[in-house]
């Protein structure tokens, strides 16, 4: 008997040994810690699922990005006053979805672009992040459903985020807003949409934009050579070469990737632009590229902020399910949101 019982805690010693160099395995990284639940999630989906591949059609590929990119989200919370509207702005049509308080007149508008690599994404992907917005801000979002590459390459999608954020100003009196406090924000490619946004109404000295809130944006799309793209381009949510594709996809020409339209860290100058928050993931590819557009605005004497959530990756925000810190950065956006319209009234 005692020999047996001698066997079992063996047994135990040696699958609890296991347990922790898988755990280790699995959580370290070059730079970081990575969250266990996140890491089982990724490791879990490279043996399930299969990737996808050069020869994949463009229908596959955004199917699968979208799918990934709400499979650890909650269910939306509740929020009765959504509509969908289809803007008409230099002969395109533009759908949009906007998500308005129960209370409250001339209200602060938030106009978000969704994540999705410039292929993918839509109002549905990011409707839970958008409702929380409204919510915890108590402001109107319009989420703006951009046209997507292949099918409509650089600038379109970029030029249909400019024209919503054009028709808000002409139009904010109309749907209970208020045109002196509008607010760009976006995740990811969004991200990169908002910050281009912003450089645009500075250039056409258009739109007054109160502040910009970019959640782990990609800046530079000419090169991908940075720190963090060596040291998670392989293993975490999003590899280089995938990378690479939804680039070629969004803008074929590389020499056109040089522009700040497309690549807002290489623009040449930072100065007049709006207050920005930007939101990084410590285990990201594209993090430090982030990090340095908030610094190059910092160094213009622009108001902005760098926040670092660490052991995420890319796409957290949708990944409630699984970490507090998709809900902890959305507290933090909305909390700046509030702030930055209550002082520029």
């Amino acid at each position: 008997m005692k020999k047996k019982n001698k066997i079992i805690l063996v047994v135990i010693f040696v699958l609890i040994i296991t347990g922790v160099f898988i755990i280790k395995t699995l959580t370290e990284t070059k730079d970081g810690k990575i969250n266990i639940l996140i890491a089982v999630n990724l490791e879990l989906d490279k043996i399930l699922n299969s990737k996808l591949t050069n020869e994949d059609s463009i229908e596959k590929i955004r199917a699968h990005l979208n799918k990934d990119s709400t499979k650890l989200s909650k269910e939306p919370i509740p929020f009765s006053n959504i509509k969908n509207l289809t803007i008409d702005a230099n002969s395109e049509k533009i759908p949009v979805r906007i998500y308005t308080p129960e209370d409250g007149e001339r209200l602060p508008i938030i106009i978000y672009s969704h994540g999705g690599s410039w292929i993918s994404g839509n109002l549905d992907t990011h409707d839970n992040v958008c409702r929380k917005l409204s919510q915890n801000t108590k402001a109107i979002v319009i989420s703006v459903d951009y046209r997507l590459a292949p099918e409509n390459p650089f600038p379109a999608g970029l030029n249909d985020v400019y024209n919503v954020l054009q028709w808000t100003y002409k139009n904010a009196k109309n749907i209970n807003g208020d045109e002196s406090h509008i607010a760009i924000a976006g995740d990811s490619a969004g991200g990169n949409l908002s910050a281009a946004v912003s450089l645009m109404s500075k250039e056409k000295n258009s739109a007054h934009i109160t502040c910009q809130v970019l959640i782990y944006p990609s800046t530079n799309i000419y090169e991908l050579n940075s720190a963090s793209w060596s040291n998670f381009s392989n293993d975490f949510n999003i590899s280089k070469e995938e990378m690479e594709k939804y680039i070629s996809l969004y803008v074929p020409q590389k020499e056109d990737r040089k522009n700040p339209h497309a690549s807002p860290l290489l623009a040449n100058e930072f100065n007049q632009l709006p207050d920005t928050l930007v939101i990084t993931a410590e285990i990201d590819p594209l993090r430090d590229e982030g990090e340095a557009y908030g610094n190059k605005l910092k160094e213009a004497g622009i108001q902005s902020k760098v926040i670092r959530f660490n052991g995420v990756t890319h796409g957290f925000i949708t990944m409630d399910k699984i970490t507090d810190k998709a809900d902890e950065a959305l507290n933090k956006i909305s909390s700046y949101l509030k702030n930055e319209f209550q002082k520029q009234k």
